[in-house]
């Protein structure tokens, strides 16, 4: 007896690779698989702008980062509190302006540096609904908790997404051909938009991807997050206590396929090997830092780390070593 409808994806063994960069971009979604990629030691940037969830405001992100147009500040916005940016999402607001613009056009850089070498783009829409200042329609990632009579929402059609994404695709196969994109759509429900109207925003970001995927079939392919969710994992037990987001199990689940359609089996060792090494990096000593016992784990953990190193130079643990000397040596 079935007791799902188990989905079924074409395999692209050797899609996704260590040393080969991949930007994320889009919802909080994109940040579950970029937590998994970064534990197995990919080489990713993920939301350089913060979480986006609607495809125009992803479209004007990626932009940017094609046209090599940072940011200043004459593009902030101050509440009296904060300085924040309708580019973005609030994570980067600060009590100052420079504060602020420093934290974006730090993202910003890396974002930069890293489309010039991508070659992987997974983008991942959230939802069709946009919402555009009243005074110049200027459509804005984050509303930050402005007046809600600041704004107009509206819902973007197929043929709207289409058109802009065509242009970006254009544009980034002419500067990094050897780029290809994977479009996923968030299995997080939006249900302040009503369950109806969520179902009507899914539907136009399927329907959209559907047909860029066919204009661009040699660069653009699609992975069934939102449909593992809807039908493999149909029980409200995959969904956290909100009700909307995927649950960590879920989103494990969802790795694990993303494990079995992209992954060679040399690279799902290499993530085996670093995914224990990070476990067991979040141990810290239990007896202060004068520990004889963790000095050896740590001793044997670096070890390990230096193992990899060796045998993939495109993997580098720096990061994790000042953090195990710091440990051990306070």
């Amino acid at each position: 007896m079935k007791w799902s409808t188990p989905i079924t994806i074409e395999k692209q063994i050797g899609y996704l690779q260590h040393g080969s960069p991949i930007l994320l971009l889009g919802s909080c979604f994109a940040e579950n698989v970029g937590e998994y990629l970064t534990r197995c030691k990919f080489d990713i940037e993920v939301n350089p702008f913060g979480t986006l969830y609607n495809p125009e405001s992803i479209a004007n992100g990626l932009e940017r980062l094609i046209n090599k147009q940072s940011f200043d500040k004459s593009e902030l916005c101050h509440d009296g509190n904060l300085w924040y940016s309708y580019h973005h999402h609030g994570r980067f607001s600060q009590a100052t302006a420079q504060a602020t613009l420093d934290s974006i056009n730090s993202s910003y850089n890396r974002a930069a540096e890293m489309l010039t070498r991508c070659q992987r783009l997974i983008i991942t829409f959230g939802a069709a609904y946009v919402y555009r200042l009243a005074s110049n329609g200027m459509t804005v990632a984050n509303c930050h908790k402005q007046p809600s009579a600041l704004f107009r929402r509206e819902r973007l059609s197929v043929e709207e997404i289409v058109q802009r994404w065509d242009s970006i695709i254009a544009r980034l196969q002419a500067i990094v051909p050897h780029c290809k994109i994977l479009f996923t759509v968030s299995p997080i429900r939006h249900l302040r938009d009503g369950a109806h109207d969520n179902q009507l925003s899914k539907s136009t970001l399927l329907l959209a991807i559907e047909q860029l995927c066919k204009h661009h079939n040699d660069t653009c392919s699609y992975f069934p997050a939102y449909e593992i969710v809807l039908d493999e994992l149909r029980d409200y037990r995959f969904y956290a206590d909100d009700m909307t987001h995927p649950s960590a199990q879920a989103v494990s689940y969802i790795c694990s396929k993303l494990v079995d359609t992209y992954f060679t089996d040399e690279t799902r060792r290499i993530a085996e090997r670093c995914e224990k090494i990070y476990r067991n990096l979040q141990h810290r000593p239990l007896n202060g830092c004068d520990n004889n016992a963790y000095r050896q784990f740590a001793e044997k953990l670096a070890e390990q780390m230096r193992d990899i190193e060796r045998e993939y130079p495109c993997i580098s643990y720096q990061e994790e070593y000042n953090k195990l000397n710091k440990l051990t040596t306070l």
